[in-house]
This record gives structure tokens, sequence and C-alpha cells, in this order.
């Protein structure tokens, strides 16, 4: 164990920060089983629901940006295993990797309690150390009054939430997992957490339509000629779960278990900087396989090493209060664009993104670009466009 990457979340010790999603890499009991041995931190199981559940094939779709997958969507449903089979390898795996956290998920109807109570019943008895609760999934089950249909439903949520932590024999953390497709995502923590939630994992796949094949006119992804609305995960949806990460941790505050867009050791750092304790990996880990932790481990510990930090400790939270309102913003904060010439190539790129999109304050002087610094607003388009990094915002 590498114990400079330990952490802890809701008083369950962990051995690095890297946790499965509830998603396909954790299908089986034998997936995790592997996973643990590849070295990852704990794992989440595949959902777990009383109705069978049978998966439709050619369920994902991508989007590529060059040859790298950055975005993913998916139709994929539920656990196909019984509860009854995960309980029992929740319980042989548990005997076999006492320090790694098993973290049961689990759905049931919102008019149910008895479904959701049997269900956390069942993971803790075999040795769960947490439970999700899946408030989020964005198809199949919205369209019958779960998954997402729940978490947008502050009332609805809250009072299962409550089912779960005011029955004496549930003593393991409940964690409801949310869905970042709401108005007002804190507002949504912050009513759970009056009903007793112990923490959060945020955010679910988000809810997305991946268009058509223009050669052919058949949709993705393409199931028999038609589609319908699945979850968009990946990294082009990082920046919308650090938004969520960041007003729970501000507000109610409980402990987080971020999730989103996280392909790198250096991506977890973000939301551990906001307070998150601990991030869960799912589409990459598609994309990757469970020897990702590897990368992801060492990225970690170099970005640690950049500032002296000894362990996650150290820096969860560091910029918790870095994200304001708007109207807190300073209005007297100045900075202004500064070329640097050795490394500007001439290529235009600046020129033409603020004669077309910005303040038209650059203009051509012997093969170089030139700022007006008395029309310019310092707006920073040019620097976010120029390759080569030759301008700054200083």
């Amino acid at each position: 164990m590498n114990t400079a990457l330990c952490t802890t979340y809701l008083g369950v010790p962990i051995q690095n920060p890297f946790i499965l999603a509830s998603a396909p890499p954790t299908a089986t009991g034998d997936m995790v089983r592997r996973a643990f041995e590849a070295g990852w931190g704990g794992a989440v199981v595949k959902t777990l629901i009383h109705e069978p559940v049978h998966n439709l094939p050619n369920r994902f779709a991508v989007i590529r940006n060059g040859g790298r997958i950055t975005g993913f969507e998916n139709l994929e449903l539920l656990s196909e295993q019984s509860p009854d089979q995960w309980y029992q390898d929740i319980a042989t795996i548990k005997a076999d990797f006492p320090h790694c956290p098993i973290i049961g998920s689990i759905m049931g109807s919102a008019d149910s309690p008895e479904q959701w109570l049997s269900l956390a019943r069942g993971c803790q008895d075999a040795g769960a150390d947490l439970l999700e609760l899946n408030f989020s999934c964005p198809h199949g089950y919205p369209e019958r009054g779960r998954g997402a249909a729940i978490g947008q439903n502050p009332d609805i949520a809250a009072r299962i939430t409550g089912w779960l932590t005011n029955c004496k024999e549930i003593t393991i953390p409940i964690i409801p997992k949310l869905t970042a497709a709401v108005a007002d995502i804190r507002h949504i923590a912050e009513e759970l957490a009056q009903a007793g939630a112990h923490g959060f994992c945020a955010i679910n796949t988000i809810p997305s339509f991946f268009g058509f094949d223009l050669h052919t006119l058949r949709p993705k992804p393409d199931i028999g000629g038609m589609t319908s609305y699945g979850g968009y995960s990946g990294p082009g949806i990082k920046p919308i779960a650090l938004r969520a990460v960041s007003e729970i941790c501000q507000s109610p505050g409980l402990p987080v278990m971020a999730s989103g867009g996280i392909a790198s050791g250096f991506d977890a750092a973000e939301f551990m900087l906001l307070g998150a304790p601990v991030v869960q990996v799912g589409t990459e880990v598609m994309l990757r396989g469970f020897g990702l932790v590897d990368r992801m481990q060492q990225e970690l510990r170099e970005f640690m090493g950049w500032h002296g930090f000894n362990t996650p400790a150290d820096f969860i939270g560091r910029c918790r209060k870095s994200a304001i309102s708007f109207e807190k913003l300073s209005g007297d904060y100045d900075c202004r664009p500064r070329l640097l010439a050795e490394r500007c190539t001439g290529c235009g790129a600046c020129y033409t993104a603020c004669r077309d999109g910005g303040y038209q304050a650059i203009r051509w002087n012997h093969s170089l670009p030139e700022i007006d610094q008395a029309v310019c607003t310092a707006c920073s388009l040019c620097s976010q466009v120029c390759p080569s990094g030759a301008i700054s915002m200083e």
C-alpha cells in the first residue's frame, strides 16, 4: 500500500482516492476483484435492482477529436446480476480484500420503502462499507419514475433518503448520487442533507442525444434504425461535474465523491482541491482498462510534488472558496495581454479571432501581431486561441 495517497471518506480508510464508479467495469464480482488486484482503492458495484435487467446490443456511441475519444454515450441499464448474487460476491470479495471499500449501489421504486430497505440490508449484511442511492440514471428509468426522475424532485429524493437514514437497522453511511440535470443541485443536496444523507456522489452521466451518421442517416447509437436519449460521459462533462462538486462542497458541505469526466490523476487533483476526498472513474476505465490506475496515481503524486504536499489531506479543499458568485468578482482586477515575440509563429489566429470575435484590437506590424492597448478590453480571447503560447495575460 502506498500510504502517501491514503485518504478517508466518511470514516472509511481508502488506500488511494481512485474508486471505480457504478458502471460496466463493476458489472460482476470478478471484475471488481480484478480491479482491486490492479490497485484500485475501492469500487461501487453496478446498481442493484429487484427486476431483471436486459441490456440492448450496440448501446454505446462516441465523439472523437482526432483519434481521441472526448465524449461517450451509453444506453446501459443497471446490473444484470440478481441482488442475491451480488450479496454473495460482496461477501467473498470483502473477505479477500478487507482494506478495499465496496460501495453498494441500489435503486427502487419511489413509492416502495421496502424495495430500498431490503436492498440496503442485503448490501450491509454482505459487508458493504457505504451505500450509494442511484437518484440520477438519465435513461431507461426516469420514464418509470426512478433514476433521475427521483433526483430531480427534492421531495421524493428526501423521502427515500429518510426511509434509509431513519431505519435503525441501516448503520452504514447513505450517499445519494445526484444528477446535474437540475436547475440548482445545491438546493437538492441541502434538502437531502436535511433528510439525513451522510455524503453525496456527483455527478452521473448527462442526458444527451448523439446525432446521426450523415452518410447513412442512421442515429447514434443505432439500435435497429432507432435510438433513444442516453447518458453522456467522458472528458467533455468534467467542467459540469466540477461546478456541481464545487457547489455541494460549499453547501451543504457534506463529503462528496466526485465523478464525471475524470481521465487522469491531474483531473482528480482538481476535484480534490474543491473538497472531494475521493473520485470515481468509469468511462476512462472502459476505454483504457483497470491498469489505468497506475498512471493516475503517478500523476497525482506528480501534482503533489509540485507543491510539496505529503498526503491528500494537505490539499483536499484547499481551493474550495475559489468559486464565488459572479457579482462578488472584483471589478478592480486588471490584466493585459502581452506578446512574447520569440514564441510567435505569425499564424494569425489571434488577429482573426480578435477581428471577428473580439474588439479589433490587433493589427499586423512586420509579420507580428501588435496589440492596441487603448482598444483592447483584456477579454483574453487572443491568448486562448494562440497555439504557441505567445500571448500571456499579465
